[in-house]
């Protein structure tokens, strides 16, 4: 349950997403690099498929499931932190920004 606004009274307020959008892109940065493990055996399975073209959409392939599956696993953790740690709200009625 989100808080009141100390300021105005107003229900009408959301998390901050500090620690979200933090470890959203260190997850698409370790995600990346995993992903060159995962962009070689995409391209490998691309080249056994289609030689030539599927070596370049098996390793693109496996990059950008790497870069997504750590940027939203980033995501959630950072959101938990934001929850759980951090607590740092907006209301949406006045703009005062508050700690709950």
């Amino acid at each position: 349950m989100n808080p009141s606004c100390p300021n105005c009274g107003s229900l009408n307020v959301r998390l901050k997403p500090l620690a979200t959008r933090a470890c959203g892109g260190v997850g698409a940065v370790t995600g990346g690099v995993t992903a060159a493990t995962a962009g070689t055996t995409g391209a490998a399975i691309g080249t056994a498929i289609c030689p030539g073209l599927g070596t370049a959409i098996g390793g693109l392939a496996g990059v950008l499931a790497g870069l997504l599956t750590g940027a939203l696993g980033g995501a959630a953790v950072g959101h938990a932190i934001d929850r759980k740690l951090v607590q740092a709200y907006h209301c949406n009625d006045c703009g005062h920004e508050f700690a709950a």
